[in-house]
């Protein structure tokens, strides 16, 4: 019983690293910065490069602002 409780808890604290993890490399891809390709794809959808990097750091900060919460989620699980 004790031993199914802590395999259930490290299984759960790792899927929290792993989507922790995902969103900031999701969080860094999204970051206008660096991908042209997907800023240029905006720019042609949006029609207004103000608007492709307000996209842009809007997905960027909701992949952040997961990280951030995954991450105190996790400290607050150990």
């Amino acid at each position: 019983m004790v031993i199914n409780k802590l395999k259930s808890f490290k299984e759960k604290i790792t899927k929290i690293n792993f989507y922790k993890d995902l969103s900031l490399a999701l969080c860094l891809f999204f970051n206008p910065f660096g991908f042209d390709v997907v800023q240029y794809y905006l720019m042609e959808v949006t029609g207004s490069i103000w608007r492709a990097n307000l996209v842009m750091y809007c997905i960027a900060g909701l992949f952040f602002g997961l990280y951030i919460y995954l991450s105190k989620l996790l400290k607050r699980e150990i």
